[in-house]
């Protein structure tokens, strides 16, 4: 097979403008899944009655299904309900015309705040009982205990895994065009489609990828030698 490289070159700064679309999908989903995360995490840490089976089950549910059966339950049935809901309102707002990259958001953010409920209850289990009552001991009240003390100290354990999950997430973007939203990899299988150069598109693809996640493996890491100094010591106490 013959590589037609001046395809690559014509295609490649085609596909790359499609990296904000790409790059949205992540920073939204990460925005609408992780303070969901955190929630769900202080919820199982804390074995809250009633809601904490809630949590686990719903958990159980999103880790047992792949996420292209989620985009397409989420893709073709959510319409389905909107629409019905808002009819017995009374509202005459047609769904189906919403923007599909919503859609995009909710199905991305769906396993994502799973894997980030995992990590931030892993880096609450790290954290020590006593920085809790110490914090409280001070005159400072839960919510500014937790804020100030507690979860930092979880954030900072549970970052080596938050960085993967962002990861995940950016390379799960590509099933977005499953929902007619063309990010980077449903702009390679256009281009590529119609000259019928699917290898060349996808080796496009390939390298705008590596960049990337490469870009985001080197913020991760500073962000986490940023945020090191609330690192549990081996006694439970803060290094600073």
């Amino acid at each position: 097979m013959k590589i037609d490289y001046e395809f690559i070159k014509e295609a490649l700064p085609d596909i790359a403008g499609y990296i904000p679309v790409t790059l949205n999908l992540v920073l939204v989903s990460l925005l609408i899944s992780f303070p969901l995360g955190v929630l769900f995490a202080w919820i199982n840490y804390k074995k809250v009655r009633v809601l904490s089976p809630v949590v686990k089950a719903y958990m159980s549910l999103i880790r047992g299904t792949p996420v292209v059966l989620q985009i397409y339950i989420i893709y073709n049935i959510t319409p389905y309900i909107l629409a019905s809901i808002l009819e017995k309102m009374g509202s005459d707002v047609n769904v189906y015309r919403l923007n599909t990259i919503w859609y995009a958001y909710f199905a991305l953010s769906l396993s994502t705040t799973v894997t980030i409920a995992e990590a931030m209850r892993a880096g609450l289990e790290t954290v020590n009982n006593g920085q809790f009552e110490a914090g409280l001991s001070i005159g400072l009240s839960a919510p500014q205990t937790l804020w100030h003390i507690v979860f930092p100290q979880a954030l900072t354990a549970a970052m080596p895994v938050l960085g993967n999950v962002a990861v995940e997430l950016t390379k799960a973007t590509s099933l977005a065009f499953i929902m007619a939203v063309t990010e980077i990899t449903g702009r390679a299988k256009v281009l590529g489609g119609g000259v019928l150069r699917y290898f060349e598109a996808y080796i496009c693809v390939f390298i705008l990828y590596i960049v990337i996640i490469a870009i985001m493996e080197q913020l991760f890491k500073l962000v986490e030698k940023r945020i090191s100094i609330y690192r549990v010591g081996r006694h439970g106490s803060v290094r600073i």
